[in-house]
């Protein structure tokens, strides 16, 4: 069956466990993003180099150093470059212009990733990435503000074009490189990217270190709260998702999964209205039937595309 069903399994099941991101942070208590960060990918890291050793001392997940040089770049684009991103562009721009710019990434994904591929026509991506742009647009437009600094903003929307290239990027040649290299099981993959992510979380505290305006430590009260949620986020949302994407990597066609990645949104706005208890506004269910409404349209297109591509 075109695409493989196994595949839109793994691909929605980890972007349900990526929309658990929206909400876990709400729960740490009062520590700031950059610290979440960094207690995420410190617990990704060291879940990852406690898996590695084990499998290792097995006789398994032994790779030559190429493939750690392309795990410890691959790991950085994902992680730092991505999420420090997103951070600056929170700071600067506003959350719903961040939301909206970094949503644009299935298009983004698609579109470059059948530019590398060439799986399927252009014109087939047109209809559901002009659906996702619009549902895009419903959603977040309840959310603009103004804006009090222009130069801040403009460098909000920079952060989020770096984000959005940067998540693009990785997502692409991420599957290229997977597809490429059958040998590397989805789970040692996802193991790798983990043990070279413990050395951008040392660099990125020695920066912070250096250059924080701040060099008195924070007081906080719930630690407790920090540890369990950095370890959902490090083993559940980073390990676990990054195990599940790797799988439909192996499945999907790359402009397919891209749209996927939507429902990442998707499942986010479900945990906060669930958890707020509420039923979001008819402006952003209105938005959120486009973006389904898009991504069904897409498999159809793709499954469409690959069936002819398999008889010719």
């Amino acid at each position: 069956m075109f695409p493989s069903i196994k595949g839109i399994i793994f691909a929605l099941s980890a972007c349900f466990i990526w929309g658990m991101i929206f909400v876990i942070p709400q729960y740490m208590g009062d520590f700031n993003c950059l610290e979440v960060a960094m207690g995420r990918y410190s617990f990704y890291g060291i879940i990852s180099a406690s898996i590695f050793i084990v499998e290792y001392c097995r006789g398994s997940c032994r790779y030559p150093l190429k493939i750690w040089s392309k795990a410890l770049v691959f790991s950085l684009m994902s992680t730092f470059v991505y999420y420090t991103s997103v951070v600056l562009a929170l700071r600067f721009s506003t959350p719903a212009v961040t939301a909206l710019i970094l949503g644009i990434s299935p298009i983004a994904i698609a579109f470059y990733g059948n530019w590398k591929l060439k799986e399927c026509s252009y014109r087939s991506l047109m209809l559901p990435s002009l659906l996702i742009l619009a549902g895009l647009v419903m959603i977040n437009m309840p959310h603009f503000t103004a804006v009090d600094s222009p130069l801040e903003y403009v460098l909000g929307l920079l952060c989020s074009m770096v984000a959005l290239m940067a998540w693009s990027w990785y997502v692409v040649a991420n599957a290229q490189f997977l597809k490429s290299h059958p040998e590397i099981s989805s789970n040692d993959w996802s193991t790798l990217m983990g043990v070279t992510t413990i050395l951008w979380v040392g660099l990125f505290g020695i920066v912070l270190v250096l250059f924080s305006q701040d060099n008195a430590p924070a007081v906080h009260s719930d630690w407790t709260s920090f540890f369990i949620g950095s370890a959902i986020l490090g083993f559940v949302c980073s390990w676990t998702g990054a195990f599940l994407w790797n799988r439909a990597s192996y499945y999907l066609p790359v402009s397919l999964a891209g749209q996927l990645t939507i429902f990442e949104t998707l499942f986010g706005l479900l945990f906060v209205y669930s958890i707020a208890q509420e039923l979001p506004p008819l402006m952003e269910c209105l938005g959120i039937i486009l973006l389904t409404g898009a991504v069904i349209y897409g498999i159809r297109v793709s499954t469409h595309s690959t069936v002819q591509h398999a008889i010719t």
